[in-house]
Formats: C-alpha cells, structure tokens, sequence
C-alpha cells in the first residue's frame, strides 16, 4: 500500500485535542475523506473530522489525541495516507507517479521527469540526456501528454521552444 504525505501539523488547536496542520495535497477536497493517517512510524490513527482552517490549513480530529496534551505531541509531525483514500480529479496526477517518466519531445528521448516544482503554475524539473537540467510549465497550451501505464510524459517541440529554460 502506497502512502502519500497530507498534512504537517503546525500546533494544537483549542483544548479537546483538534490539530491545525498544513495540507500538502491539492487541497481540502482531496483529503477531508481520508479514514486513517499514519506517522513516519507506521502508527495508525483513525480520523474523526478534517475541517477547512483556510489558507491551507486543516484542523484535524483523531479518535486518540483528547486533549490539549495530547496534541502537542504531534507538533510538526507529518501524516500519510493511502494513496487510495487521497480524492483526485480524473485530469489530476500525483506528483509521486510523474516523477521519473521518461519525457519524450516530438518522439525524441529528452529527459526524465526529476522533479514538479510547485507555485502559481507548476514547473518540470527534467534531467536531460546530457546530465543537466531544464524547466518547463506544466500549462494546457503545450498540450502534455502523460501515459503513466508507459511511464512517458510527451509534449512537441514547437509547443515547447518558447517556454523552457535550461540550467548551465
């Protein structure tokens, strides 16, 4: 079973033991389902509620942290979940399954996927042939296509000129 990182938790929240965290997902929709979260350990913990604490943040309730006390113990604890139990949009990837295809340009090996550096519009960190790297938006216009059962990430090259950089 895969797990993927959702939330660190920044502080407790009020007295009955809710955690603030940061969502490291999409965003509230892909996580205010999940079941069960686990530490770095492997521990389990069955989720009550996620809510919306705004700005990318959640407060989280687990059936086994009560009390003020016992969420300060979780300060700066980062918690997965399944990858299943992680809501996504049918055009949506996680990063995990981008990183490492092999990134083809008008048919031609190019590079493989390193990195998805994320901001206001998300950036591909490509590991070229030659040993460096480029950058390129991941923006419709460039019409990308990514077939993770090939493990390819395609896009044209005339498409692509006017947009990537490469690093010395």
């Amino acid at each position: 079973m895969e797990k993927l990182a959702c939330f660190t938790v920044v502080k407790p929240q009020g007295i009955k033991g809710e955690l603030k965290a940061k969502i490291l997902a999409d965003g509230l929709s892909s996580v205010k389902s999940i079941k069960t979260l686990y530490d770095d350990n492997g521990n389990a913990f069955k989720v009550k509620t996620v809510k919306d604490a705004f700005g990318g943040f959640a407060f989280i309730a687990l059936d086994s942290v009560v009390t003020r006390n016992d969420a300060e113990l979780f300060r700066g604890v980062t918690f997965y979940a399944e990858k299943s139990q992680i809501a996504k949009n049918k055009n949506d990837f996680f990063i995990a399954d981008l990183l490492g295809l092999k990134v083809m340009v008008s048919s031609e090996p190019f590079g493989t996927v390193k990195d998805v550096v994320q901001s206001n519009v998300d950036m591909f960190e490509i590991e070229l042939l030659s040993g460096k790297k480029a950058y390129f938006p991941f923006l419709k216009t460039l019409d990308i296509k990514i077939d993770l059962e090939n493990s390819t990430l395609s896009v044209e090259k005339s498409k692509l000129d006017g947009v990537i950089f490469y690093e010395d």
